[in-house]
């Protein structure tokens, strides 16, 4: 079942317009500033947080992920687990933030040290500077 709707982005990319497709049950369209879309983007992910609340999160192997290239982030401790918070800003999302337990905070520091150790030794490299 299609959503049946349309997000565009105006010409000067100062607005964004949400029109809903025939099907959808609904007519008209919505123009949008970075602001207000911002606002709807967090809404969104407020309600499909709470409606996904009681359900496994599903396998992360396999699946498509866009990386975030250039982004502001940092890293800060985290009260509640005792671990670390590692935040960012998406460029699609906002401020983002993923929240590691000190088990967790250990296996990335390994994960990202033996990464470190088979780019510097030419195994698995991109070919580009570090």
């Amino acid at each position: 079942m299609s959503a049946r709707m349309q997000v565009t982005l105006s010409e000067d990319r100062q607005t964004a317009t949400l029109a809903f497709l025939d099907g959808s049950g609904v007519e008209g369209a919505i123009a949008l500033t970075l602001a207000q879309l911002s606002e709807l983007i967090a809404s969104l992910g407020t309600v499909r947080g709470a409606m996904v609340e009681t359900l496994p999160p599903p396998p992360i192997e396999g699946v498509p992920v866009v990386p975030v290239l250039r982004t502001n982030w940092a890293v800060q401790p985290e009260a509640l687990s005792e671990g670390s918070l590692i935040a960012f800003q998406h460029p699609a999302y906002g401020p983002v933030g993923l929240a590691l337990a000190p088990d967790d905070v250990r296996r990335v520091v390994q994960a990202l040290t033996r990464h470190q150790a088979m780019m510097h030794s030419g195994k698995g490299g991109t070919g580009l500077p570090s």
